[in-house]
């Protein structure tokens, strides 16, 4: 996380991100997060649901809370 308004729940001490927790700072399920990630990919990178599942679950399980 690069500044404050990255870090979940706005609190110093968070080790989660903005996207991964609720607005204060809880984290959210595993499935919300992936579903997220997997919309935005599709997205911005124009690819298929299958190609940004892929994506996602390996960048996921590099991430501290999904491993």
């Amino acid at each position: 996380m690069m500044k404050p308004s990255d870090v979940g729940g706005g609190r110093e001490d968070n080790r989660y991100c903005v996207h991964c927790t609720y607005d204060n700072g809880e984290l959210k399920p595993r499935h919300e997060v992936r579903e997220g990630m997997i919309a935005y990919y599709m997205k911005m990178k124009r690819i298929d649901r299958k190609e940004a599942e892929q994506f996602v679950d390996e960048h996921m399980s590099r991430m501290p809370a999904w491993q």
